[in-house]
């Protein structure tokens, strides 16, 4: 080892050497060591004395004299399972027990292993322990039982028409329900386990051959650089993986529809799906992806052309009516026809708010009321969310807090703003709104048009995994434009999305040409 340098410091070649030490040290304490009277008192320290922690000893005649150990956790594993196929064929083999995993145990998963951080790690999740004298290893076989919901409609994102089944908890069945979907062998799920203290196990799923591999690679590298404590949910992945984690608009989108993942999928898209949430993650998700909806693609095309323009008007509403409003009325009037100007200064005399006074105080009544209608019970939420609008809005009519104008365009603003597909961006354009009415508070129109040119700025340099977020509006990619602000007929949808770059572009190849029936004329008798 080399000497110290002056001051008392370690040379860095010492300090390697070391950190290498330690890490040996740390290894070699971590070791599984056959002696079975020390695996007991280890296990005990490190599950602890848990009434659930089962550890029997069976007198196997392979072993004879001595006892083979066998350890699950009561209530995570399927205990018929484990009397079954685990504990009786142990009681009458004569396998040595290298073999056992082989020639005695008969559930599918069976894996070996030597280290004690993974043994603990994997009886904790539910797998059962058989441990031998003088076997370097332990054997651990998956009996757990998986406690998951059935399948169920959606509940956040509702169709009309088309398939209506739901993710649930359980990563297995997440895989299963696309699997059952997408009958594609190139279909893969790359396992990746989150977490220190309790790990969480993640998929990620894409289509070999059409997925861009730097994709893959990309969401792969960001999930194992996720370093976190504890259990981990899909909403906390998202916003350590994303490109922009300060931004208020989401770069991932979040669905609970099986037929969304698998649309998303086609498309070259990666899908993560997170062990005990529900919700799945589509990677990447440019700003245009949050507004289709799986009812477009269930309905016609002229049906969902026009359903598109409406959500585009809602959304005009929602962010620019009352910050319209209050420019007009407070920095602009000059703008306003003399009688529209008349009729609006007469309902705001001997009211004791200003136009904009009288626009936030409604904004904080109408948060106040969502919030409310949210947190109460079901058979409650509803009628205190419809009785409540309409008491308060006649009661500040009446008290002269606001006009009657307000009050109209305040429900215009509430109910535009739900016509967002995605919860997500209902919080994110109520942000916008608030702030545009802001600058229109203090530059009135031209304030309007300054922060709308800042926050389409803004958008416009953000990325999703490397996709442009405004797309394909900026950069203009006029392929794509085919199914954003509407959709054309299937036989005219020949290409995927150019976002992901897939490595196969081509979708169909048009209508099949229609086949010419032959008619000819029957003769008369």
């Amino acid at each position: 080892m080399a000497a110290p340098r002056r001051g008392g410091t370690w040379s860095e070649e010492s300090q390697k050497l070391v950190a290498a030490l330690d890490r040996l040290l740390a290894t070699l304490g971590d070791r599984y060591r056959p002696d079975l009277r020390e695996v007991e008192t280890r296990l005990r320290r490190g599950i602890g004395r848990s009434p659930d922690v089962l550890i029997r000893r069976l007198a196997v005649p392979a072993v004879a004299p001595d006892y083979a150990l066998l350890v699950c956790i009561d209530g995570l594993v399927d205990t018929r399972m484990v009397d079954q196929d685990i504990a009786a064929p142990l009681l009458v083999t004569h396998q040595p027990p290298a073999a056992w995993g082989e020639a005695v145990f008969t559930p599918s998963h069976i894996r070996r292993m030597a280290h004690w951080s993974a043994i603990l790690q994997a009886l904790a999740a539910g797998n059962t322990l058989v441990m031998a004298p003088d076997l370097p290893f332990v054997w651990v076989v998956d009996t757990g039982r998986y406690r998951q919901r059935s399948v169920q409609r959606p509940l956040t994102e509702h169709s009309v028409r088309g398939p209506e089944d739901s993710f649930n908890e359980v990563l297995l069945s997440q895989m299963n329900q696309i699997r059952q979907r997408l009958h594609e062998p190139r279909l893969r799920f790359s396992p990746v386990r989150i977490g220190r203290l309790q790990h969480t196990q993640v998929a990620v799923a894409y289509l070999e051959g059409l997925t861009n591999p730097a994709l893959v690679r990309t969401v792969l590298t960001r999930l194992r650089a996720v370093d976190i404590a504890g259990h981990a949910d899909a909403t906390q992945i998202a916003g350590l993986i994303r490109d922009h984690p300060r931004s208020i608009f989401p770069t991932i989108r979040a669905t609970e529809r099986v037929d969304i993942a698998v649309r998303r999928l086609l498309e070259g898209k990666v899908v993560i799906l997170v062990d005990g949430d529900p919700f799945v993650l589509i990677a990447p998700a440019p700003l245009a992806d949050f507004y289709r909806t799986a009812m477009d693609y269930a309905s016609t095309w002229a049906d969902t052309a026009v359903v598109r323009i409406i959500r585009l008007g809602g959304w005009a509403i929602g962010v620019y009516l009352p910050a319209l409003y209050v420019a007009l009325t407070e920095v602009n009037p000059s703008l306003v026809s003399t009688s529209l100007f008349v009729l609006t200064a007469g309902n705001n005399v001997g009211l004791s708010l200003p136009p904009l006074g009288q626009v936030v105080f409604m904004v904080f009544i109408l948060e106040v009321l969502r919030e409310a209608a949210l947190r109460l019970p079901q058979p409650l939420s509803t009628t205190i969310g419809t009785v409540g609008a309409i008491v308060v809005g006649t009661a500040v009519v009446k008290a002269a807090y606001v006009s009657p104008q307000v009050i109209v365009i305040m429900t215009l603003t509430a109910l535009s703003f739900f016509s967002a597909p995605l919860y997500e961006l209902t919080g994110t354009w109520r942000l916008i709104g608030f702030g545009m009415l802001g600058a229109a508070a203090f530059l009135g129109i031209l304030g309007m048009v300054l922060f709308t040119m800042a926050f389409i700025g803004v958008i416009s340099g953000m990325t999703s995994f490397g996709v442009p977020y405004f797309e394909p509006w900026a950069p203009f990619r006029g392929r794509d434009w085919l199914d954003v602000l509407w959709r054309v007929p299937w036989s005219s949808l020949r290409t995927r999305p150019t976002a992901s770059r897939p490595r196969r572009v081509v979708l169909s190849r048009g209508r099949a040409p229609a086949a010419r029936p032959h008619l000819r004329r029957e003769r008369r008798p």
